[in-house]
């Protein structure tokens, strides 16, 4: 069943009006956590197609989207992440025009991407915000090495242009679970967390919605 047309209509109006009416902003970054299977179930990727039009409708500017690959085994892994980047490739030539895509791999290497002017999807298949930090810290060892950079001038600032990522999420949601993963772990310390059991199999249009208006009724504290 298509997300979009899924649920109580009047009640997803409801839920849109207050969203609308609200005096608080919706989130402009959302952070997306996922497991390797909620994709490769059946209708999975196009239950986060939906998803993703509904972050859209409701302003929302970037959407960056982790796929937590559960498995040790490295080939396994490997064959994994080329399989779910492959699909999402294809799936997200459906997305509406104006809408921009950067898909990367295990490494933190992009595999494909596209262009956009109001809003972005990122896809990290498996390559965790740990990994990120050590590579931000490896590039900038060089450049000190080389004598770009004196070892007195490397703060936070420069860490964080050395991030994939360079936006702080405005609210991480992770279904299925109660713990959160190896994502952006630089830039989500002031982030919002947003836990739900349902799994991704079973989340409804409704429950994302519920999850903007949450954010709005949030005081930001940004750790103070």
């Amino acid at each position: 069943m298509d997300l979009l047309s899924f649920g109580q209509p009047l009640y997803e109006r409801y839920l849109a009006w207050q969203i609308t009416r609200s005096a608080t902003r919706t989130p402009e970054h959302v952070a997306l956590i996922l497991k390797e299977t909620d994709l490769l179930e059946h209708k999975g990727i196009e239950k986060l197609l939906a998803a993703l039009l509904i972050f859209k409708r409701f302003k929302v500017e970037l959407v960056s989207i982790y796929v937590d690959i559960l498995k040790a085994d490295q080939p396994v892994k490997t064959e994994i992440a080329s399989t779910l980047g492959n699909r999402l490739e294809k799936s997200f030539i459906d997305l509406p025009s104006g809408t921009g895509y950067e898909i990367c791999g295990l490494e933190g290497e992009v595999k494909s991407s596209r262009q956009g002017k109001d809003f972005l999807v990122y896809v990290s298949l498996g390559f965790g915000g740990r990994g990120e930090i050590t590579r931000a810290v490896t590039s900038i060892l060089k450049e000190v090495k080389a004598g770009y950079v004196r070892p007195e001038d490397v703060d936070e600032k420069m860490l964080e242009s050395h991030l994939l990522i360079k936006h702080e999420p405005d609210i991480m949601i992770r279904s299925g679970g109660q713990k959160l993963s190896d994502f952006l772990v630089w830039q989500s310390v002031y982030s919002e967390l947003y836990f739900t059991d349902v799994n991704w199999n079973n989340v409804r249009k409704i429950d994302l919605m519920r999850v903007i208006r949450d954010f709005q009724k949030r005081q930001r504290r940004y750790g103070k």
